[in-house]
C-alpha cells in the first residue's frame, strides 16, 4: 500500500509599508496559519517580530520579500521609500537574528512567481503587474522570474501628465489604484481619498463625468506602456494584480479596446486578472523558500 506523501512547506513573510503578511506555504500552493502583524520602520525591530512569528510557525526554510528596490543576489534593500530603508542589509540583518538563511526577494516578483504557480499564470509566460499603492512588473518566461534590482519599476518612467499639461510624472502617478483616487480628491477639489479607487469606479458607474476623465487617461496611460512592452517582448500574456485589476472587466474592457487601437492583432496579448489577491507575495515568498528548501536537498 503507498502512502500519501505531504507537500512540502515553508513560511512566507510578505512585508508591507502598514503590515507584514505571514503564512505557511505548501508545494501545493495552499496557505495556512495565515496572519498580519504592524510593520516596525526599525530593521531590527522588524526582526524581532519576524524571530516571534517564526517561533509560532517553525519552518526549515524562509521566504522574505519586501517593496522598493531589492538586490536579490546581496540581499540588500536599495531603496524602499515607504519604509525609509535605504542601502539595508536586511538579509543579513534576518539571518543574524534567526540564526539560519533567509531567501529576500522583491514583492511584485513574488507575486509573479507565485501566479506563475498557482495562479492565472499557470503554465506558462507571463507579465505580471500588480496596480495597486504603486505599480511594478515582473516578467516570467520559462517558469523562471526575470531581472533583479530595478528591473520591472515601470511605475518610475516619466509619461506626460494628463492633469497638468506640460509637466511629466511617474506613470504610476496617473495610473496606480491610489492614483485614481488621488486624482480624482484632486479634480473635485476634495481631501478624502478614503473611497479609494474602488469610490472613483463606483462614480464612473452612475456617470460622473470626473470620474470617467480620471479613469480613461488612466487606462491610456497603462495601454500605451503595455503596447510598447508587447512590441519588445512579444504577445506575452498579461496579468494584472493589485486593487484597480480586481475591478474586473470595468478596467479590462476598456484596456483590451485601447489595445486593439494600439497593437495589430499579432501583438495583442491575452489579458487577464490575477487570481491570488493580496497574498501573492506571501506565497510567492513561500515558493522562494521551498526552492530553498530544495537547494540543500
Amino acid at each position: 500500500m503507498s502512502m500519501a506523501v505531504s507537500p512540502a512547506t515553508a513560511l512566507g513573510v510578505d512585508i508591507g509599508g502598514t503590515t507584514i503578511k505571514l503564512g505557511r506555504v505548501a508545494s501545493d500552493g495552499s496557505l495556512t496559519d495565515t496572519r498580519t502583524v504592524p510593520t516596525p520602520r526599525d530593521p531590527h525591530v522588524l526582526a524581532e517580530v519576524i524571530a516571534t512569528e517564526v517561533d509560532r510557525t517553525p519552518e526549515p526554510a524562509i521566504g522574505v520579500v519586501n517593496p522598493g528596490i531589492i538586490d536579490e543576489r546581496t540581499g540588500v534593500v536599495t531603496f524602499a521609500a515607504n519604509l525609509g530603508w535605504r542601502d539595508l542589509p536586511l538579509q543579513a540583518i534576518l539571518e543574524h537574528r534567526l540564526g539560519r538563511r533567509v531567501l529576500l526577494g522583491h514583492d511584485v516578483r513574488a507575486g509573479a512567481l507565485a501566479e506563475s504557480l498557482w495562479g492565472a499564470g499557470a503554465a506558462g509566460d507571463m507579465l505580471f503587474m500588480p496596480l495597486g499603492t504603486g505599480i511594478a512588473s515582473a516578467l516570467v518566461l520559462d517558469g523562471v522570474v526575470r531581472g533583479t534590482g530595478w528591473a520591472g519599476e515601470v511605475g518610475q518612467v516619466l509619461i506626460p501628465d494628463p492633469d497638468h499639461p506640460g509637466a511629466r510624472v511617474p506613470f504610476e502617478q496617473i495610473a496606480s489604484a491610489s492614483a485614481l483616487a488621488a486624482r480624482y480628491a484632486a479634480a473635485t477639489g476634495s481631501s478624502d481619498v478614503s473611497a479609494g479607487a474602488r469610490g472613483v469606479l463606483e462614480r464612473l458607474a452612475t456617470g460622473d463625468p470626473v470620474a470617467a476623465e480620471i479613469v480613461r487617461t488612466a487606462i491610456d496611460a497603462l495601454a500605451d506602456l503595455l503596447a510598447d512592452t508587447a512590441g519588445l517582448l512579444g504577445p506575452v500574456p498579461i496579468v494584472l494584480g493589485g486593487g484597480l485589476a480586481e475591478a474586473g472587466d470595468a478596467v479590462l474592457e476598456p484596456l483590451r479596446a485601447a489595445l486593439a487601437q494600439r497593437l495589430p492583432t499579432e501583438l495583442r496579448a491575452p489579458l487577464r486578472a490575477a487570481v491570488l489577491g493580496s497574498w501573492a507575495g506571501c506565497l510567492g515568498a513561500g515558493a522562494l523558500a521551498l526552492e530553498l528548501r530544495q537547494e540543500r536537498r
